[in-house]
């Protein structure tokens, strides 16, 4: 009977009824976040239309993280990430609380998200063929065909996958990714956004003013690409203008070009000696400690120089890099080489090539690009022939994608009087500034600003920059202050390491409790931490800390992911020093420790291989031997 009784009252509650479950497009949906988020950070996914013209049709989720500012009333800020394909939700913890979140103030909202189709939005479009070719490749001897037919085969084998796995790729362009930042507004509760967009976003940013411009109250657009620019296209000839532009910087720098005189025809030299006699050397994963066995090309040496004029920190270090290698130093470009690797997986590749085959070659043929190529320098075309560039090319790759094209009116300059702040770096090798300059000539309501030293995305490689793009959201009624511009200084070339004595100064640290010494040109990055420049690989640290000599050495090894061997030990006329030596990341690393009965000292040294003798003998050991305890 009482079994009985169980079942009639399973069946009572079966026939109860059930709250509908929500199923209204857009729609926020609460997660959990992908990292340690601080208790203002809410995480989640806008649910929204596969296609916006069927609302009514199949949905994707899109990973939002959004960080509450203190003041409910004041408009949110989004963040519109490049690429396009750039992962964001996964890092977002840089986002919010980084340079982003600098320009956003305390008081907005600020709303990081993946795109459609990127990262942890659902789906993901990621190519792990494409990844596992280019690892593949790098330990393959250097042949064009090979190494474009490989690359080729294996995005065309990602497209087949997931075609057979279901997804329509038409679904992924900008006007859906436009619709999107729309929903992502309405479904968060915003009337109004201020759009911050880098890169490609700065052309999704476009997109928005263009569809949806009631919801924009600013557009902030950094390192711009106007829609009749083509990035498959036009890249070949902004990179090699780009690092025109560097070359001349130094030449006209008397100590640069003192230095590294002739640095063009170098570089061509260079290219055309190691594309011709490629040398193999071992290249690390700065991300995953992963080490190659690879060849650097004359291919491979431009393709750095390419990524790294992105990056302000980096530009100094070029000329030596390129000057090294035509003197058969190969580390600092071996550095380079490792530095790139996590590239790899920084975009997602299937998103990436079904927004560029809708988005960038509307109207383009493919002799367009044979045009460019054939403009250049030969060292700038590769070592591939023009029929292998036009058998393998992202037109090939697009016919096989199989999106339609956008409409050929989406080309049309964007025309607003949207109030927006544009900006462009002076180096930048792939949205030079000429682009911003063109975007801004339709907006009536622009405030445009180019800013030297800096290569692709201002707002992460410059203080100023953030400042006034903050300015300009608190405030769109008027230009912001440019003052700052003036004040950033021009491209502070590294140079070799003079090669007579090194003149050092004394001083001392209240901080640490100890007087030493440090080479008087060398600047101290932070506490305790000194190195030639900013962006200098060599790199010295004197710091003390409370405890004995054997927890400095566990602190080290902790920080380092390395347990310390000791190597041999020194008398100095201070201190008594035991030391070690490891290698990260391709580096020489030096580190001396010493104790007495109230700290341990601890001296590092952290050099390329061809940098290291020198600088130990030089500079390490001397400190070493001039490191005294206060008192």
């Amino acid at each position: 009977m009482q079994k009985l009784f169980l079942v009639v009252i399973a069946i009572l509650l079966l026939a109860l009824p059930v709250a509908a479950q929500d199923q209204t497009v857009p729609r926020f949906e609460s997660a959990e976040c992908p990292f340690a988020a601080p208790d203002q950070v809410e995480c989640g996914f806008v649910v929204v239309p596969e296609f916006h013209s069927e609302p009514d049709g199949d949905t994707l989720r899109l990973s939002v993280v959004i960080r509450r500012g203190t003041n409910p009333d004041a408009e949110p800020m989004i963040v519109l990430s490049g690429g396009p394909g750039e992962k964001t939700t996964e890092n977002a913890g840089f986002f919010i609380t980084g340079n982003f979140a600098e320009v956003a103030g305390a008081e907005r909202d600020l709303i990081v998200f993946d795109q459609r189709g990127v990262g942890l939005s659902e789906p993901a479009l990621e190519c792990p063929e494409y990844t596992e070719s280019m690892l593949a490749l790098l330990e393959a001897e250097p042949d064009p065909e090979a190494m474009a037919r490989q690359s080729f085969d294996a995005l065309i084998a990602c497209h087949d996958r997931l075609v057979s796995e279901g997804y329509d790729l038409s679904a992924f362009n900008t006007v859906e990714n436009a619709a999107d930042v729309a929903d992502i507004a309405e479904a968060l509760g915003y009337e109004q956004v201020n759009l911050v967009g880098v890169s490609y976003g700065s052309a999704l940013a476009q997109a928005i003013m263009r569809d949806y411009p009631e919801i924009v109250r600013t557009a902030t657009i950094d390192s711009v690409l106007p829609p009749n620019r083509s990035f498959f296209i036009d890249t070949a000839t902004t990179v090699t203008e780009s690092l025109t532009r560097l070359i001349a910087a130094c030449t006209a720098d008397e100590a640069c070009n003192a230095a590294y005189p002739n640095l063009q025809q170098v570089l061509f030299d260079v290219i055309d000696e190691l594309n011709a006699n490629p040398v193999s050397l071992t290249i690390t994963n700065p991300a995953t400690g992963e080490s190659y066995d690879t060849y650097l090309t004359g291919d491979a040496v431009l393709g750095n120089l390419a990524i790294f004029l992105y990056q302000a920190p980096v530009l100094p270090l070029l000329p030596q890099a390129i000057y090294n290698v035509s003197q058969g130093d190969y580390s600092l470009m071996g550095q380079l080489s490792g530095a790139v690797l996590p590239a790899y997986t920084a975009l997602t590749r299937g998103m990436m090539y079904s927004v560029f085959c809708a988005d960038d070659i509307i109207g383009r043929a493919e002799d367009e690009l044979l045009d460019v190529y054939e403009a250049l320098p030969p060292q700038y075309r590769g070592m591939g022939s023009l029929d292998l560039l036009t058998e393998y090319s992202s037109f090939d790759v697009c016919a096989a994608w199989g999106v339609p094209e956008l409409d050929a009116a989406l080309e049309e300059p964007i025309t607003s009087d949207i109030p927006t702040l544009v900006m462009g770096g002076e180096f930048d090798p792939v949205t030079p500034f000429t682009y911003a300059q063109e975007v801004a000539e339709n907006l009536s309501n622009s405030y445009i600003y180019r800013f030297p030293s800096i290569g692709h995305s201002v707002l992460n490689s410059n203080e100023c920059a953030r400042e006034m793009a903050a300015e300009f959201m608190n405030d769109p009624t008027s230009a912001p202050d440019g003052t700052c511009i003036a004040e950033i200084p021009p491209v502070e070339f590294v140079l070799p390491p003079p090669s007579g004595d090194i003149e050092f100064i004394e001083f001392t640290s209240d901080q640490f409790g100890f007087s030493s010494i440090i080479p008087e040109a060398w600047d101290e990055l932070a506490p305790g931490i000194y190195a030639p420049s900013s962006v200098s690989t060599t790199v010295v640290l004197q710091q003390a800390l409370p405890g004995a000599a054997e927890d400095a050495v566990a602190l080290l090894e902790s920080q380092l992911g390395q347990t310390l061997e000791e190597r041999e030990r020194i008398s100095a006329p201070a201190l008594d020093w035991t030391l070690y030596q490891t290698s990260i990341q391709g580096l020489v690393v030096d580190v001396a420790i010493a104790a007495d009965d109230t700290q341990a000292y601890i001296l590092l040294l952290q050099a390329t291989q061809a940098d290291h003798d020198t600088a130990y003998e030089t500079v390490f050991l001397p400190i070493l031997m001039a490191l005294t305890p206060a008192g």
